[in-house]
């Protein structure tokens, strides 16, 4: 499934999300190290993550006492696929689940079949959700914390 790099790419996505619609963080950068204190995650290995999506143009980095990061573009316009795509890359929804590397339509393993559906459908799930959808989905839940 998704590496914990990948959650917690997702998870900080998802929160630099929220923080940025509240009026007083509206077009600021957001700090890191706040992000990763208020996540929980390790702020070098969230800072590396981070950087990747920097790279791939799905947030924008400043540095310096108001630095931190910022996304560069709408929520509404950034899928979760997105996010998967850059940190973990789409060997998940290509390659067989048991690891055979010889797995194929035309040599399928045991779960070849079963799985090729499912991957399907979550393939679809993360290619059909916005950040934006995310964030309002976590907010419905009182009991949901990023």
């Amino acid at each position: 499934m998704l590496s914990a790099a990948c959650k917690d790419a997702i998870r900080a996505m998802i929160y630099i999300s929220n923080l940025s619609r509240k009026k007083e963080h509206a077009g600021k950068f957001i700090s890191i190290h706040k992000v990763a204190k208020d996540l929980g995650i390790s702020f070098y290995f969230l800072s590396k993550n981070l950087q990747k999506l920097v790279k791939a143009g799905l947030l924008e980095s400043h540095r310096g006492p108001t630095g931190g990061v910022k996304l560069a573009r709408e929520p509404s316009k950034i899928k979760l696929i997105d996010i998967i795509a850059v940190i973990d890359g789409m060997d998940f929804f290509s390659t067989c689940i048991l690891g055979f590397e010889e797995c194929s339509d035309e040599n399928p393993c045991t779960v070849h079949n079963l799985w090729a559906s499912k991957r399907q459908e979550i393939y679809e799930l993360f290619k059909n959700t916005t950040l934006m959808d995310a964030a309002e989905n976590i907010e419905k839940f009182e009991n949901i914390k990023v």
